[in-house]
């Protein structure tokens, strides 16, 4: 049987609006506004935010075959669909051709299916076919909801795999669902606070503050960082609100507009008191060798995300025990 968008909508995690376009569903993980006037079409940002990043299909069934259709647009190096059964690989389809089709055999007897949308694309998935008769179910429920916003690091580079992106590892080591709404170059900007988001988080983690270090002045960095966190804070009053400090970078001992790397990261500590931000210190989170990052310098590659993962994790359940 092949499944109706009906059937499929529900099953989409990580979006902040679905819509349709020409017969298949088109996850989206930024509302409208957000895509269209903050970073609308022209913008060097607009793109990145049609990226399916963070987005996922999730659903058990006892089918024991399983096949899909995907399509990019455009087939971005770096991109994947990753097919998971019961937390295990299947099958990775690298973004080699802007379409293909998946398919597998499944192990017998009831299993819970992950499809991990890509990271740098624009992406559809459709036709996915089951067993006739076979059951489908949602996926259990989440412990935790967390939005995930911040820069290219959040966004998923230089990971070769979309699934292992540092939040959808923290989102597996902490059996939470996720909105990624990292974008690769972004900088802290109260204005892209999406107020359209369809997603009510128990937890929002920020991680901005080196592409602002690198391309602003102290004047401009000090007032995103603020109206940022005031604009968050405004929005989430009740919720617990993170702020990760940039990452160890090979580069820190430069001297910027802004100042040093220890000056900017004093800011957003400085700012972080104000708003009553969590902050959790990027420099304890990953090695400080050049061997955990796909370009040597600033963004980690996919060992590089297991080390940064494992242990956000353990500071986001520290932060959650003491609220």
């Amino acid at each position: 049987m092949i499944l109706t968008n009906q059937e499929l909508r529900p099953l989409l995690t990580g979006t902040a609006e679905i819509t349709e376009q020409d017969g298949r569903l088109r996850p989206y993980r930024f509302g409208k506004h957000v895509r269209e006037v903050v970073y609308p079409d022209g913008h060097r940002f607009h793109d990145a935010t049609l990226h399916t990043s963070g987005v996922t299909l999730r659903f058990c069934t006892d089918s024991t075959h399983l096949s899909y259709r995907y399509a990019y647009t455009p087939a971005a190096p770096g991109s994947s669909f990753d097919t998971f059964v019961d937390g295990i690989l299947l099958h990775h389809a690298p973004a080699t051709a802007e379409s293909g089709i998946v398919s597998l055999t499944l192990p017998a007897g009831k299993k819970t299916v992950t499809v991990y949308y890509p990271h740098h694309a624009i992406a559809q998935l459709y036709d996915l076919e089951l067993d006739d008769g076979a059951a489908l179910e949602p996926a259990p429920a989440p412990d935790l909801r967390i939005l995930f916003v911040g820069d290219s690091i959040t966004h998923g580079s230089s990971s070769p795999f979309a699934s292992l992106t540092y939040p959808h590892q923290v989102a597996e080591l902490l059996h939470a669902e996720i909105v990624n709404q990292g974008i690769s170059g972004a900088y802290f900007n109260p204005y892209a606070t999406d107020d359209e988001l369809q997603f009510t988080p128990d937890m929002v983690v920020l991680a901005f503050g080196t592409n602002d270090w690198s391309q602003t002045t102290r004047g401009i960095f000090v007032g995103a960082v603020n109206g940022h966190f005031a604009r968050l804070r405004d929005k989430y009053p009740e919720i617990p609100i993170v702020s990760i400090l940039p990452l160890w970078r090979a580069d820190h001992t430069r001297i910027t507009a802004v100042g040093s790397f220890e000056d900017a990261r004093e800011i957003i500590r400085d700012a972080a008191t104000h708003y009553d931000i969590h902050v959790v210190d990027g420099v304890e989170l990953i090695p400080h060798v050049t061997d955990v990052f796909a370009d040597s310098r600033l963004h980690p590659n996919a060992f590089g995300f297991q080390f940064y993962a494992e242990a956000l994790a353990e500071k986001l359940s520290e932060i959650r025990r003491h609220v």
